[in-house]
């Protein structure tokens, strides 16, 4: 809004010093041709009681106000619609509402940004259409891509819960060894013990979460979500609310939205320390949008560390299906994650 008040004031500006300029140059030409001496006529002869000087100044700055005030007030409006479709394009609404019927540079500079929105969205088909055409072939390259998941797990488990199991073993031998120690230190290394199990616990279910099938195999995406978080609920301490609608997507988006889904409760379970987690799929406006909110620790968006891999992995998929991936989390405030997807409908079934 700074920038269009800015455009505003310099065509106020320059109006009323182009306004100003053109008066006194023809104030001066009329004295010159009716060969007046121009102190005498610009300083001494009045209109209205005003010396004609500081009519001519004022009677311009006026009228040179007034016209850009008119032309700016147009021109920020103009420049306001222009930014609006842009922010529509970077929020993924690519079917812009907006149109531009000016025939001069600032229309044709609209007419290019819907054009690109719907560019955009023809590319976000593509992406779609590719991953859906994809999505065959992963079916018949699961059980390969199964077994290279468990791979990959088993090195994650090695370097995680191994190590803290083998803490575990340390202490407990420790506490053995020190059979003449007060009980109050022996009740804190237990307590440390225990308390370093549930966390093993934690961490070993959450992984888990990756061994189940990168597809939903037959399943419906809801009937896996649901499926999903219901065992995680008897599973895990944290309470877990769900709003989930039924949406028709292509095969290829809902393995992905499924996956996307398991990263998330993942990196939640394992970094987040949350007490609540909400999940939410809806079908708004052409879109399907999934929001995951939980109130653990949160972190420093521009600073991510913790999870850094799983993000990262989110957005890939996201992209692959042509959609836009937000997160919003702060330290010890929490994190929201919101993926946006466009439904876009085969030709076939438009035409139907």
């Amino acid at each position: 809004m700074n920038k269009q008040a800015s455009v505003s004031w310099t065509y106020l500006n320059y109006s009323i010093l182009s306004c100003l300029g053109i008066s006194l140059f023809a104030t001066i030409v009329y004295a010159w041709q009716s060969e007046q001496d121009l102190y005498v006529f610009l300083i001494e002869r009045n209109v209205a009681s005003i010396p004609v000087v500081l009519f001519v100044i004022g009677g311009s700055c006026a009228f040179g106000a007034a016209i850009g005030y008119a032309i700016g007030h147009y021109m920020k409006r103009r420049m306001y619609k222009l930014s609006a479709a842009l922010l529509d394009i970077e929020r993924g609404n690519y079917r812009s509402s907006l149109s531009f019927s000016e025939q001069d540079d600032l229309g044709e500079i609209g007419n290019r940004i819907v054009a690109l929105g719907k560019r955009l969205e023809e590319q976000a088909g593509l992406f779609q259409k590719l991953t859906n055409e994809r999505a065959d072939w992963n079916e018949e390259m699961r059980q390969e891509a199964i077994s290279q998941e468990r791979h990959r797990l088993a090195r994650e488990l090695h370097d995680s819960v191994s190590q803290q199991l083998f803490a575990m073993s340390m202490m407990i031998s420790a506490v053995n060894e020190q059979a003449n120690e007060r009980s109050e230190t022996k009740q804190k290394q237990l307590q440390l013990i225990e308390q370093m199990i549930v966390n093993a616990q934690s961490e070993m279910r959450a992984l888990l979460l990756h061994l189940r099938p990168v597809q939903l195999e037959g399943k419906r995406l809801v009937d896996g979500i649901e499926e999903l978080l219901t065992e995680l609920s008897r599973k895990q301490q944290i309470k877990i609310e769900w709003l989930v609608e039924p949406i028709e997507l292509e095969k290829g988006i809902e393995d992905h939205l499924f996956r996307i889904i398991q990263e998330a409760l993942s990196n939640t379970l394992r970094h987040a320390k949350a007490k609540r987690m909400e999940l939410r799929l809806r079908n708004i406006q052409q879109y399907a949008i999934l929001k995951i909110l939980d109130d653990g620790v949160g972190f420093d968006v521009n600073q991510r560390k913790a999870g850094s891999y799983g993000l990262s992995s989110i957005q890939e998929r996201v992209q692959e299906i042509g959609g836009t991936f937000k997160i919003i989390s702060f330290p010890n405030k929490g994190t929201q994650l919101e993926v946006k997807v466009p439904i876009i409908k085969r030709k076939e079934e438009q035409h139907d």
